[in-house]
């Protein structure tokens, strides 16, 4: 399967999916139709699904004109009456995709918004902004409990699995987790890494869950250094996983964003 990186506005991707030997094709959060509808004209593809993982408007904001010019295209997403979907999915869901010949599992990943999910196949997650490179999502609908309860369902998935996030905020996030974990050699070598990327034009994402169990704060809540570090800087006394996690949420928002 060839997976297409499409970069948007000022750090926004949107993923392109499709088999040499077929024509269809799949885009997840096409939050502008122009970059898409070129991509596809590239590759001489014909788009009949597009994947939503969320309302905002820089992932559903190319969906009607997509739309008008694919009328038949199957739009997927969860019940949200913001959502332009004409396929709702749910929590454990399965989407079989004739296009891709594969199945995508739907996960409830809510705390970023109310309603957002994501999408798994093959040790391949599109998690929208729930999940970001050494980073997460901030919480504009949900409560921290809920994403605490998505990080840990993330956590869960296979070390090898390729997180396709929408976007590029690699480097700032590695600056706010070598504040909260500055003995963390595994975040100075991938600054390094992530830089040397960057200067050369190319792109952080997708990245290995495997990696982000190693660097990403969002993801170690259960560490005990990463919880020294909370009760330290709060001067607070906690053990509470799912609160450790809200106050690294915190320390970012209020201090360091």
């Amino acid at each position: 399967m060839n997976i297409v990186q499409i970069p948007a506005f000022t750090d926004n991707y949107f993923w392109l999916m499709f088999e040499d030997n077929n024509k269809s094709a799949v885009v997840v959060d096409p939050g502008d139709s122009a970059p898409v509808i070129k991509s596809l004209m590239d590759n001489n593809l014909e788009l009949t699904d597009i994947l939503i993982t969320h309302h905002h408007n820089d992932h559903i904001g190319g969906v009607s004109k997509l739309k008008n010019a694919f009328p038949n295209v199957n739009i997927f997403g969860p019940s949200d009456s913001r959502i332009p979907a004409n396929n709702i999915v749910k929590d454990e869901d399965t989407i079989k995709l004739d296009s891709l010949n594969e199945e995508f599992r739907v996960l409830d990943v809510r705390g970023h918004t109310n309603s957002h999910i994501a999408y798994y196949f093959h040790k391949k997650l599109f998690c929208g902004d729930t999940l970001f490179s050494c980073g997460c999502g901030r919480l504009f609908e949900g409560s921290h409990i809920d994403m605490h309860k998505a990080m840990t369902r993330i956590k869960k998935l296979p070390t090898d699995t390729m997180i396709y996030c929408a976007h590029e905020y690699t480097l700032d996030n590695i600056g706010f987790a070598k504040i909260v974990d500055p003995n963390n050699n595994d975040l100075i070598e991938m600054e390094r890494e992530v830089q040397g990327i960057l200067d050369n034009g190319g792109f952080s994402i997708p990245s290995k869950l495997e990696d982000e169990l190693k660097i990403n704060p969002f993801l170690r809540f259960d560490v005990p250094n990463i919880k020294q570090s909370v009760q330290n800087h709060f001067n607070i006394n906690i053990n509470d996983e799912a609160e450790i996690f809200k106050y690294i949420r915190q320390w970012k928002d209020k201090e360091y964003d």
